[in-house]
């Protein structure tokens, strides 16, 4: 894959009230591109027009913002970046721009209460603007144009073109659209469906205009293009989507509602596809619009080296003071990292990830847009594991991996049923969970080595281990928090584990102690593991249980259930639990990275990082197929002694922090 998006990029708020004057009084504009230069700083998205609906250049076709008197900041902005060779796009806001919204009030959406734009007028939050509707012709007439003089005035490489999404509008134009398509605006579905196709139809009317302006002209949409659904709705999910996107900036501030989660479940999703990926974090201690705040050195390095680790460009927010200076302590600390970003980058740059792992998603389209818990549980079990995996949905190929996990809820098609068939007929192993791959009350996959009952009739239970697969862990019975299923073993399936209920369900007429009614003394006929060659069954909903309570044995069974399957994994060492690992393709052989962060809450609001982790006499044993002809230590271009058995390659690291990179050379 030819890669054209720069590694090192800042996004520059600049979110300006138009009751502030001054407006980039104190821009210098050889001090403020020196700024970025000595950042190392390669790419930038700059503002055109801001969510206040403020624009920051001479406009014909808004209101340019009257604290900067006529000064053309963005023109001045463009001819330096330009000069320098540093790569632009300019910014705008479709969904929030309050000077359009009280201009036009008849664009503004409508709530089912006859709320307009969805806006509490008393409101003071971080989001209080007032939400456009995208089904207005008038309104995206009036994109175009300014899209248009954007592009003819300064020629800026690309446009990044913020909230572009559709709530459930009942204004007069959605309602006679709505009858006119023979939606009733009273069924929630066919409701949702319309807007779905709202939002991605100007999407597309928007894609296709800017690239009648010039095709290489690049075109981002923050509409969430990342976003995990099934796809079980091709034409209405992130798939769609993707079709009008030149590149894909994943918006993930852990310190805010992302969490440290977000970021990699996103990109584990949308490394498998050759669309380029760039991880949007922040420069800011908590999120957008904190200013003078700066992210922990250790956080803003974990942050980036992530991303490059999963084969992600770099993107930090930052939100530029109205006086127009750039705060030059916060662009030292980006500097310390985009330093090291671009000694890495050689490594870096056309690498394919290496996964034989794949985690079908169970999120439907129409979510609440949150991570489905499933799924972070199973990238919590498989990234503490050190298993490289891929997030797939209903369309993607499956052949290619060794094992298909379906966490607790997957609801399959009739075609993705035929296709898990296929790859078991085929050498291929499957782990399933719950609920997943039952429809009518009976499971749809034959391979399944359990037949379907129906939902336990407990809401806590106990797991009995009957097998040598358990071993390691505390031989006694372990709690199952989350609600499970009720299962019968099929013939010549082998039980693993079995159900120990409680004596009662707890309620408010029939309790025990503190929590959960304990365990029957005798263990019951109902299985909880069940066991063929190629498929294992889980009668509970361990990953959510592992991502909701935390209780290691639930990974620890799990992590069992996929020895079992796949006998060897990828990739085995001693690091610690918090460590992490990715496999990437390179030209000259294969990286391994280890990232070790130590992620701690240490006040009420969020996650953070403040230390970097020293690791010591660590082991890897990395399949590869091929004899390597060196193990080296990148960076420091060091070899180390390594040793090639059975398709591993087994070497120590007596030392690293941080983040490291291993090529075992071809």
């Amino acid at each position: 894959m030819s890669e054209k998006i720069p590694y090192r990029q800042i996004h520059l708020d600049f979110h300006t009230s138009e009751k502030i004057d001054g407006i980039a009084a104190k821009f210098d504009a050889e001090e403020w591109v020196g700024t970025l230069k000595k950042a190392k700083v390669n790419s930038i998205n700059v503002f055109g027009k801001c969510h206040h609906g403020m624009f920051y250049y001479p406009t014909k076709l808004g209101t340019m913002h009257p604290g900067l008197h006529g000064f053309n900041l963005l023109g001045e902005q463009a001819r330096v970046l330009k000069r320098e060779n540093i790569r632009f796009t300019v910014y705008t806001c479709i969904k929030w721009s309050e000077d359009t919204a009280d201009k036009h009030p008849e664009w503004l959406e409508v709530g089912s209460t006859g709320s307009w734009g969805h806006h509490d007028p008393l409101a003071s939050n971080m989001c209080r603007w007032q939400h456009l509707c995208l089904n207005k012709p008038e309104y995206i007439k009036l994109i175009k144009e300014e899209l248009k003089e954007q592009y003819e005035l300064f020629h800026a490489n690309g446009c990044w073109i913020d909230i572009v999404w559709q709530h459930s509008c009942f204004c007069k134009d959605c309602m006679r659209d709505m009858l006119a398509q023979g939606v009733d605006p009273q069924n929630e579905l066919q409701r949702l469906i319309f807007h779905k196709k709202t939002e991605i139809n100007f999407m597309k009317e928007i894609y296709v205009f800017l690239k009648g302006l010039s095709p290489d002209y690049e075109v981002y949409f923050n509409a969430n293009p990342y976003t995990t659904d099934m796809a079980d709705i091709p034409e209405l999910s992130s798939v769609e989507k993707r079709k009008y996107f030149d590149f894909i900036d994943i918006e993930s501030l852990p310190s805010d509602c992302w969490g440290y989660s977000h970021f990699p479940i996103a990109a584990n999703y949308m490394n498998k596809y050759d669309q380029e990926i760039t991880m949007m974090n922040g420069k800011f201690h908590t999120s957008w619009g904190d200013f003078s705040s700066m992210r922990n050195l250790a956080a803003l390095e974990y942050e980036c080296f992530r991303a490059a680790a999963n084969g992600a460009k770099i993107c930090i927010g930052d939100q530029m003071h109205p006086s127009g200076v750039l705060d030059s302590a916060a662009y030292e600390r980006i500097g310390k990292v985009y330093s090291s970003i671009e000694e890495k980058e050689p490594w870096l740059k056309e690498t394919k990830k290496i996964s034989d792992v794949a985690v079908l998603l169970p999120t439907k389209i129409f979510g609440n847009g949150e991570l489905e818990i499933s799924v972070e549980g199973a990238y919590r079990v498989l990234s503490e594991t050190k298993i490289p995996f891929d997030i797939v949905n209903l369309i993607d190929d499956i052949s290619k991996y060794k094992l298909l996990i379906l966490p607790d809820g997957n609801v399959l098609s009739d075609e993705f049923t035929a296709k898990i068939n296929a790859f078991v007929k085929n050498g291929g192993k499957l782990l399933v969970t719950g609920r997943s791959a039952v429809k009518d009350g009976k499971f749809v996959i034959d391979s399944i080595p359990a037949e379907y009952v129906g939902q336990s009739e407990h809401i806590m239970r106990y797991i009995h281990f009957e097998s040598e697969d358990f071993t390691a862990l505390p031989q006694t019975d372990h709690v199952l928090y989350e609600r499970g299923e009720t299962v019968k073993a099929k013939k010549d399936a082998k039980v693993l584990a079995r159900i120990k209920p409680p004596y009662f369900n707890r309620s408010y007429h029939s309790f025990c102690s503190h929590r959960q009614t304990p365990a029957v003394v005798d263990v019951s006929d109902e299985p909880a593991v069940i066991a063929s060659n190629d498929v294992i069954y889980v009668a509970n909903p361990l990953f959510a249980d592992y991502a909701k309570n935390g209780y290691t044995v639930h990974k620890d069974i799990l992590v069992a259930c996929i020895k079992r399957l796949l006998g060897r994994f990828i990739v085995e060492t001693n690091l610690p639990n918090l460590s992490e690992i990715t496999l990437r393709e390179h030209e000259k052989g294969m990286i391994v990275h280890t990232l070790s962060y130590a992620i701690t809450r240490r006040c009420k609001i969020m996650d953070t990082i403040d230390d970097v982790i020293e690791l010591y006499n660590k082991n890897y044993a990395v399949y590869t197929g091929f004899k390597p002809s060196a193990v080296t230590v990148l960076i420091e271009n060091k070899d180390l002694p390594f040793e090639y058995e059975d398709g591993y390659v087994k070497f120590i690291v007596s030392y690293q922090k941080g983040h490291s990179m291993i090529l075992i050379g071809k």
